[in-house]
């Protein structure tokens, strides 16, 4: 009879551990999708508002969270850049207003993965995560 538990007992703790780490996930908020910016003064570009030499911006989306996350909407107001920045890692959200910007094309940036983009403007940009989906939990 102890014999024929043990392989029970197993398999409840597994299922425990288990459901213990997508409790962990399922809490995955937009502050555990972290924006970083990093300025390069060595590196000026022309343009960045009133004609001047703008700044270089390196923007790193970053997911620390345990899960997946997809459609990423990040807040920038008054966004602008003296360069192109690539449409797939960071754009106007289609259906959302003025300051709302899509990250990643909308497609899923993995558990400790990262978007990175680049801008060039005068003074930098506050850009914050203001939604997302959660998927794909460890």
């Amino acid at each position: 009879m102890a014999q024929e538990s043990k392989p029970l007992v197993v398999a409840l703790l597994l299922c425990l551990m288990i459901a213990k780490g997508n409790c962990l996930c399922m809490g995955c908020m937009n502050d555990h999708v972290v924006v970083s910016q990093l300025a390069d003064d060595r590196s000026k570009v022309g343009g960045g508002g009133g004609g001047g030499a703008g700044t270089l911006f390196k923007v790193t989306v970053a997911n620390q969270c345990c899960c997946d996350v997809g459609h990423v909407v990040a807040a920038a107001p008054g966004f602008r850049s003296a360069i192109p920045v690539d449409p797939k890692l960071f754009r106007r959200n289609p259906g959302g207003d003025r300051e709302s910007y899509l990250v990643g094309d909308g497609g899923a940036i993995r558990a400790n993965g990262s978007v990175t983009f680049y801008y060039a403007w005068s003074s930098m940009f506050r850009i914050s995560v203001v939604g997302m989906t959660v998927a794909n939990c460890l």
